[in-house]
């Protein structure tokens, strides 16, 4: 794969993940950075992609958990997307509000699922789960969310 294509296609998928995970925009950019350097690194090493946008995720997550890890702030913040007037858009609000609900991975998971579109498969790859416990974690994630929103306290 061509570096030059992959970050045209995908630079946006990375950042909208990285900017959902955590609401400092310059360690984002900087996530960003060390992502495409780490990509541009392992196509030397002429390696095979089966799912770009997958491998190129799943590159950000490890990328943001390390940094995470080094410095012991753990605590991934979600970004909001800004209606016109700099305020959060009312749809965002909720879809925040919601996914505040549920705990790491199962965010992740419908994040992958919903707002990206990966596949099982892929985020099981992201992630370093098994599938299954990817389909399972997302059937109770979602079960979660419709009590939520059904009664207003998540089961």
């Amino acid at each position: 794969m061509d570096f030059a294509a992959l970050y045209r296609d995908y630079a946006d998928t990375v950042y909208s993940y990285l900017a959902f995970k955590l609401k400092d925009q310059r360690l984002v950019e900087d996530l960003m950075q060390e992502t495409f350097l780490a990509v541009h690194e392992k196509l030397q090493q002429q390696v095979e992609i089966s799912s770009p946008r997958a491998w190129l995720l799943s590159i950000a997550h490890n990328k943001m958990v390390d940094f995470l890890r080094r410095s012991q702030t753990h605590q991934p913040l979600h970004a909001a997307s800004l209606a016109a007037d700099g305020e959060p858009a009312p749809s965002t609000l909720l879809v925040r509000e919601a996914l505040l609900q549920l705990e790491e991975p199962e965010r992740s998971i419908v994040y992958g699922l919903y707002v990206e579109g990966l596949t099982y498969r892929e985020l099981a790859a992201m992630l370093g789960l098994p599938e299954g416990t990817v389909k399972s974690k997302a059937h109770y994630a979602r079960k979660r969310l419709y009590h939520w929103l059904q009664e207003g306290s998540p089961k």
